[in-house]
C-alpha cells in the first residue's frame, strides 16, 4: 500500500465525517425549531418552567450599552481582536512553507437588561448561555499599538503580544435597541426565556437578528451545501484508498 496516498485518503475521510457531523447538527436544529411552540410574548409567563418556546418581537433594553469599537448604542455587543501570525514549517519533502495561524487574543461581551415586546405583551430574556446571531459593525485590520482606535485593556493586550510577523484584526457585532429579534429558549422560573436547565431535554437557546423564516432558510441552505461537499469527499477517499492499494501491490 502506498502510504502517502493512504494518508490523503484518511484526510478526505476525516473531513467528510466532520462535515457529516456538522450537517447532523444543522438538521437537529431545524427539527427543534419545527417542534418548538411559537408564542406571543405576553403568553410566555403562563407556560410552565422548562417549556421550550420561541417568540419574535422588538428588542428593548433598560439602559443601552455603548459598543466598544463602533461606539454605537446597543443591547448586546461582542468585541474581538484576532491575531494572524505567519510561521514556517517544512513539508514531507523538506521544503519550507509559510503558514498562517489565527488566534483570538481579546474578547469582550456585554449585554443589558433586555426584554422582547410584541402586540401581546413583553417577556424578559437572559442572554447568559445563548447563541447570539448579531449584526456585524466592525471587521477591519487593526495596527499594533500605538493605535488611537484601541485603548484600555484591548490596547494593553496588543502591546504585550506585538511581534514583527503578527497582524491584527478587530471585529464587533451588536444587537441594536428597538430592533427585531427571534428568540428560542426555555421558560425559566419568573417567566424569563433563558438557557435550558442542566437536566433539560431542550438543547437550543438562540437570540437572533434574523427572522425565524430566514434562519430556517439559511440552515437549509447550509445543510444542502454540506451534502454537496460530503459526497465527493467520501468518493475521493475511496478512490485514493483503492489507488493506494493498487500502487502498493
Amino acid at each position: 500500500m502506498n502510504v502517502l496516498l493512504a494518508v490523503f485518503a484518511g484526510i478526505a475521510l476525516v473531513a467528510a465525517l466532520l462535515l457529516l457531523w456538522w450537517r447532523s447538527r444543522v438538521q437537529r436544529e431545524l427539527a427543534v425549531m419545527a417542534a418548538t411552540q411559537h408564542l406571543g410574548c405576553g403568553a410566555v409567563a403562563r407556560q410552565a418552567p422548562g417549556s421550550a418556546v420561541s417568540v419574535h418581537g422588538t428588542l428593548r433594553v433598560r439602559v443601552p450599552l455603548t459598543a466598544e469599537f463602533s461606539r454605537r448604542p446597543c443591547a448586546y455587543f461582542i468585541a474581538e481582536i484576532e491575531r494572524e501570525e505567519t510561521y514556517y514549517e517544512r513539508d514531507s519533502q523538506g521544503r519550507e512553507e509559510s503558514r498562517t495561524r489565527t488566534t483570538t487574543v481579546y474578547t469582550n461581551m456585554k449585554y443589558g437588561q433586555c426584554l422582547v415586546e410584541d402586540e401581546t405583551g413583553k417577556v424578559g430574556i437572559d442572554f447568559d448561555g445563548a447563541t447570539v446571531e448579531a449584526t456585524q459593525t466592525v471587521n477591519e485590520p487593526n495596527a499594533a499599538p500605538p493605535d488611537s482606535g484601541t485603548s484600555g485593556v484591548a490596547g494593553g493586550i496588543l502591546s504585550a503580544l506585538t511581534n514583527a510577523n503578527a497582524r491584527y484584526r478587530r471585529k464587533e457585532s451588536i444587537l441594536p435597541p428597538d430592533s427585531p429579534v427571534f428568540v428560542l429558549g426555555e421558560v425559566q422560573s419568573g417567566g424569563l426565556i433563558g438557557k435550558p436547565a442542566k437536566d433539560s431535554s431542550n438543547t437550543l437557546f438562540v437570540i437572533s437578528h434574523k427572522s425565524e423564516e430566514q434562519r430556517v432558510k439559511d440552515l437549509n441552505r447550509t445543510a444542502w451545501w454540506l451534502m454537496i461537499v460530503i459526497g465527493p469527499l467520501f468518493a475521493l477517499a475511496v478512490v485514493l484508498f483503492v489507488w493506494a492499494v493498487m500502487k502498493g501491490a
